[in-house]
Parts: C-alpha cells; sequence; structure tokens
C-alpha cells in the first residue's frame, strides 16, 4: 500500500513538474510574438514556443505553425493544418500575391507563404506552389 500511495505522489508531481515547465514558453513570449499573434490570429493562442540558433518556431492552439526570424519578424506561417484558419490571414499577404491568386486561382485559399531572400513562396489548397520575385512578378508554379 505504501508503495501505492508513493507511486501516485510521484506522479502527480511529475505531472505538475510537467505542466510548469510548458507554462513559461507560452507565458514569456516576446512581445511582438504576442502581437503579431493577436492581431493576424485573433481566435488562437501561443501555446508552444521553439527558439534555436537560426529562428523561433511558434506552434497556436489552432495548429498553426509560425516561423520568426531571431529579430521577432515573422517569414514563415503555415496554416495547413490549422483548425480555424484554414487559410494565411490577408492581412499578411502583400496585395499583389493576393491579386493574382484571385486571377489565376479563383477560389484556391494560400494555405503557407514564406518570405525568401529572393522574394516570395505560397501554397495553395490545390496543391500549387508558386514562387515570386520581390518585384511580385511570378518566377515559378510547380504542382
Amino acid at each position: 500500500m505504501k508503495k501505492i500511495v508513493l507511486a501516485i505522489v510521484a506522479l502527480v508531481f511529475m505531472g505538475l513538474g510537467t505542466a510548469m515547465a510548458q507554462a513559461p514558453a507560452a507565458a514569456n513570449v516576446n512581445p511582438a510574438i504576442t502581437q503579431f499573434v493577436t492581431e493576424h490570429f485573433p481566435n488562437a493562442t501561443v501555446q508552444t514556443v521553439l527558439p534555436d540558433e537560426d529562428d523561433i518556431d511558434v506552434i497556436l492552439s489552432d495548429f498553426t505553425k509560425i516561423e520568426f526570424h531571431l529579430n521577432y519578424q515573422w517569414k514563415k506561417v503555415d496554416c495547413e493544418h490549422s483548425t480555424v484558419n484554414p487559410a494565411v490571414p490577408a492581412t499578411i499577404v502583400p496585395q499583389q500575391i493576393t491579386t493574382y491568386v484571385t486571377s489565376n486561382f479563383p477560389g484556391a485559399i494560400i494555405k503557407k507563404i514564406e518570405k525568401k531572400y529572393y522574394g516570395w513562396e505560397i501554397e495553395l489548397n490545390n496543391g500549387l506552389e508558386v514562387n515570386f520575385n520581390n518585384n511580385f512578378n511570378v518566377t515559378k508554379i510547380d504542382d
């Protein structure tokens, strides 16, 4: 009986330790990240922050994934697995890209967008990937 009680107490403390270890990641989010999420994903919250030497990966409560540069500027937004936002919010997509997609792929939505050094890369829900240079000219369409 004593062993069972000790096992239960150990499990409770392990559970508390895990919960406490996860809480600071979401509680200590940089204000720039919090502002970005609040502005563009009002129905989601930051769940996980995974910084490394190159960037900061953030996972939201709706399973949206966002990559930030170390200076807290976003570089990639992936809404492919989002339970709330199936499309990248229009507020972060340059108007030229929105116009191109609307004109050339009616009904398609942008589920991923990434800023690259040479321009932009998007993925549509129809499986197409479209690359744009910094002047928003299409440089590649891939399926």
